[in-house]
């Protein structure tokens, strides 16, 4: 006596699968295009591109107040005057008379009040009262004068450019990114100071100077509180 339960899956397992052969079609498909992707050759890896930053550093200058002029000193009081009393009469003199000889011009006496008086100095240089900032390119001539410490900017462009990955762009976009940096380091503003046009571009420059903080302490030798730099993200 045959188990209905055993021909119910004899019967099943002799039914041609409708499946199979979109199962087989799918299996060979995935193989052809792994095979395709695996040796299709491939184009040259693009170079990552670095920022041609150029730095600006600004340092407040401490405006230096006129120097205010000493008050004059009061006048001294002049002496009281006295009577002289009455010469005698001359006696006449009968001897031959000499040639009379020139005294010397006594002095004339100087005013207290102008002795007491301190010549002006002289008038602040312009460089000294001026109240603006100085603001200098990194390696130009006068970089020195603004921000001698190249150390410390070249440390500074080393992360900003390890952080750098520039978008897909026309040639010839830039930007300018202002940021400001504490004695500690510490990054404490950044924003866009001059558009690219692109605000994928523009997010990527900051992005890169966001991730490169915190930057070293400013040198111990910089007066300054702080240090404002200007960084250009160019092709």
């Amino acid at each position: 006596m045959i188990d209905p339960v055993s021909e119910a899956l004899r019967q099943r397992r002799d039914e041609p699968t409708p499946w199979g052969p979109a199962v087989a079609a799918a299996l060979v498909l995935h193989l052809a295009a792994a095979a395709a992707a695996f040796l299709a050759p491939r184009g040259p890896s693009r170079p990552l591109t670095l920022p041609s930053v150029r730095v600006r550093t600004v340092l407040e200058a401490v405006p230096v107040a006129p120097s205010r002029p000493a008050p004059p000193s009061a006048p001294a009081a002049a002496p009281p005057q006295t009577k002289a009393p009455p010469s005698p009469a001359p006696r006449r003199d009968t001897s031959p008379s000499r040639p009379a000889t020139a005294a010397p011009a006594a002095p004339r006496p100087r005013p207290k009040g102008a002795a007491d008086q301190a010549p002006p100095g002289p008038p602040p240089s312009p460089a000294a009262a001026s109240a603006g900032g100085i603001s200098v390119g990194a390696g130009g001539a006068d970089s020195a004068v603004a921000f001698p410490y190249q150390y410390y900017l070249d440390r500074l462009l080393a992360l900003v450019q390890s952080n750098w990955f520039r978008p897909t762009a026309p040639p010839g976009t830039s930007c300018r990114v202002r940021c400001r940096i504490t004695r500690s380091g510490g990054l404490v503003e950044a924003g866009i100071e001059v558009s690219s046009g692109y605000p994928a571009y523009d997010r990527a420059a900051l992005r890169a100077v966001y991730a490169g903080a915190p930057y070293p302490p400013l040198p111990e030798a910089f007066g300054g509180r702080d240090l404002t730099i200007h960084l250009e993200f160019g092709p």
